[in-house]
């Protein structure tokens, strides 16, 4: 699709919006989106397992948020390890789950029928728990990590707006590894 034009190349959230209003066809994003894909578009949207190459081991990159704790006071450092054991409770990740559109961070929340009824009035979730058992930590780059993701997304708009792609890979590959 990139290479016969037919992609759209607009930024992230561009996209998302032309495809809500239905504007465009396909959208391969978050499953943090379902809500709001939901909620916004006038037609049924669906959701599948991203593809994949045939013969090649199918593996998901997994992110989402965290939960740290950087009070230096005991005190507060109390508060917020009791504060963090209670979000991992099943119906808390839940609730957190529901509020953010990411998958529940435990097993215990993922069989929870409070977690199975939403799956069920929200189908766009079934390709994320179906891929589960495929799912790798993702690693962000040490120190910069932002920058380096940012310097890759980059090349990557260079890259399909006409740029030449070994040059440009070299060049933030030197960009990212200077940073780190």
């Amino acid at each position: 699709m990139v290479t016969d034009k037919t992609a759209l190349h607009t930024p992230w959230a561009q996209g998302m919006d032309s495809f809500v209003k239905g504007d465009v066809a396909m959208a391969f994003t978050t499953i943090a989106q379902a809500s709001h894909i939901k909620k916004g578009a006038s037609f049924n949207a669906g959701a599948i397992i991203a593809p994949h190459f045939e013969g090649h081991k199918t593996t998901v990159p997994v992110g989402g948020s965290m939960l740290a704790i950087t009070a230096q006071d005991s005190t507060q450092q109390k508060a917020a390890w009791e504060f963090e054991k209670f979000m991992f409770k099943a119906s808390s990740s839940v609730t957190w789950s529901k509020g953010t559109g990411y998958l529940p961070p435990t097993k215990d929340a993922l069989e929870s029928k409070e977690f199975k009824d939403y799956v069920g009035e929200n189908p766009m979730l079934v390709p994320a728990v179906d891929t589960l058992d495929k799912a790798i930590p993702w690693t962000s780059f040490p120190k910069n990590g932002l920058q380096a993701e940012q310097a890759m997304i980059d090349a990557r708009d260079k890259i399909l707006s006409g740029s030449d792609i070994s040059s440009t890979l070299k060049s933030v590959q030197e960009k990212i590894n200077a940073q780190q």
